[in-house]
């Protein structure tokens, strides 16, 4: 029953290789944008986080039976759908607080990386390392943008970057790995989605 119940919470696998594009997406954006102003940043994180917390939602919601521990995965799309509200209702957030927000939702989701990393490798599951080590990368980089939120604006955005994209190649470890599960234990008696 309980490997019935694997099979089944993997399916969406695609959830987590897309929130795992956008962070990686929205990383390179910005690094190859350093001299925009944060106000531009603001609205590409509203959009992003927005996305996110409604993959998040969806992915919990729609597990809720299957995931023992789904209220995490809610809890952490539900978070992120509030930061865009946050954002979006305070355009003149200054580059101060902005910093803070993003590096407080980076440093949660990848927290919640290093405990799936866990459970990859409670079920042996391959590469629950590199998962586990992206994700301990995002907790540095993001602790090191709340430490110190008045850098300037190209190390601030450095920061900003690497931690979305260790948090996006994080998320799609997960993805693959999902993926591979699926296809290794539940492709034969797989239910259409």
């Amino acid at each position: 029953m309980q490997e019935e119940k694997q099979q089944q919470s993997v399916r969406q696998w695609w959830l987590s290789l897309t929130a795992g594009i956008v962070y990686i997406g929205i990383g390179i954006w910005v690094l190859m944008n350093p001299a925009k102003s944060f106000l531009a940043l603001t609205n590409l994180f509203i959009i992003g986080f927005a996305i996110i917390g409604a993959l998040g939602v969806f992915y919990a919601v729609s597990n809720r039976k299957i995931l023992e521990h789904w209220g995490w995965a809610l809890m952490a799309g539900l978070i992120d759908l509030a930061i865009a509200l946050v954002l979006l209702t305070t355009p003149e957030i200054s580059m101060f607080v902005l910093p803070l927000y993003v590096g407080f939702v980076l440093m949660f989701r990848s927290i919640i990386g290093i405990g799936f990393s866990t459970y990859l490798a409670h079920y042996k599951v391959r590469n629950w390392g590199i998962v586990l080590a992206l994700s301990v990368l995002g907790v540095v980089f993001s602790l090191m943008m709340i430490w110190n939120p008045v850098f300037g604006a190209f190390t601030l955005t450095l920061y900003t970057a690497i931690a979305l994209l260790s948090v996006g190649f994080s998320q799609i470890g997960m993805a693959y790995e999902l993926r591979r599960y699926e296809d290794l234990f539940g492709g034969e008696n797989r239910e259409e989605v």
